[in-house]
């Protein structure tokens, strides 16, 4: 039992050190060529845990072999398009000026109904809205509406508001994250400053978030409960 824990502990530390190493494109949006791997991944290290009599480090070898050419044809496609588009394909065009291009979705063995569907998931419930959509490498679904139907924007009003910047979260759960504090561009003594002010002490916050131009939000513990 102690050896079948101590393998497992190994193999899990082993999968999640070479996750890292792939990239957190990885953990989002997965390539055809990433997917794959990723399968390859799991098939492998659960082997030697149903089976203690496999060597440990055959499979440890075998799981960095195969994130080693992940890499390698990582570093490879970003300069070589061709590879790139054997690896990954190419976005394709399905609906093009309004209009459903069946051309395009028999090429991905899609029917209207599966359009219509993944439309549905970005929001958008009627095809007729539509002026492109287009279909990533990833399998994932971008559209673009006609402007009739598009969201206003600040500039479409012709407004000028202030950028205030992006809130950096610096505590978090009663701790100050000091590489998100380096970011946001203060010191750690700024950000003590500013929660005597707030007169909340660090340990009771749940979140806090500063702005370049220096404004701060903070979230007691137990305030949304």
């Amino acid at each position: 039992m102690a050896v079948t824990l101590i393998r497992a502990t190994l193999l899990y530390a082993a999968i999640i050190f070479l996750i890292r190493l792939m990239g957190k494109r990885q953990i989002g949006e997965l390539q055809p060529s990433e997917l794959v791997v990723t399968i390859l991944l799991s098939e492998i290290a659960s082997i030697p845990m149903q089976d203690n009599n496999i060597p440990i480090i055959h499979s440890v070898v075998a799981l960095f072999v195969l994130v080693s050419y992940e890499i390698l044809t990582s570093a490879i496609g970003l300069k070589s398009h061709k590879l790139r588009t054997v690896l990954q394909g190419h976005p394709v065009i399905v609906i093009r000026k309004g209009e459903i291009d069946m051309k395009a979705l028999k090429k991905l063995r899609m029917t209207v109904n599966d359009l219509i569907s993944a439309l549905r998931q970005k929001d958008v419930f009627d095809v007729s809205q539509v002026s492109y959509a287009i279909f990533e490498t990833n399998g994932q679904i971008s559209v673009l509406l006609k402007p009739e139907y598009r969201n206003s924007t600040v500039s479409d009003l012709n407004l000028h508001p202030e950028d205030s910047g992006m809130p950096f979260a610096v505590i978090c759960d009663g701790r100050m994250i000091d590489d998100t504090i380096v970011e946001s561009g203060f010191d750690a003594d700024k950000i003590k400053k500013l929660v005597i002010s707030s007169k909340i002490p660090v340990d009771e916050i749940i979140i806090m978030t500063v702005t370049s131009d220096g404004k701060a939000f903070i979230a007691r513990k137990g305030d949304s409960e």
